[in-house]
Formats: C-alpha cells, sequence, structure tokens
C-alpha cells in the first residue's frame, strides 16, 4: 500500500512538471528571449514564465 501511494505521488509529479512546462504559442516567426531582453520593438509577448518570453511578430 505504502508503494504504490508512492509511486502515485512520484507520476503525479512527472505529470505536473509536464503540465506547466510553457510551450510557445502558435504566432509568426516566435522565439524566446530571456531576462533581461525585452522583445523587440515590432515584436509582441505572445506567452512566458518567470524569466522566459515567448516573442512573435503575431501571436
Amino acid at each position: 500500500m505504502q508503494f504504490s501511494a508512492k509511486v502515485f505521488l512520484i507520476a503525479a509529479t512527472f505529470a505536473a512538471v509536464a503540465m506547466a512546462n510553457p510551450t510557445p504559442q502558435q504566432g509568426a516567426n516566435c522565439h524566446e528571449v530571456f531576462f533581461p531582453d525585452q522583445c523587440a520593438s515590432n515584436e509582441v509577448m505572445c506567452d512566458g514564465a518567470g524569466s522566459i518570453q515567448i516573442c512573435c511578430t503575431t501571436c
């Protein structure tokens, strides 16, 4: 019983990490920008998490 609970918690942790991983949205000409840099003047921020921004020409 105790072993199956540990396996369940480990599997739930991996599932949560996989779902929380940011993925770029479907935009045009997207790329990752890391802090302290910012999106260029002709780009918009379409997504981001923490110090990572996803900059695209259109979202």
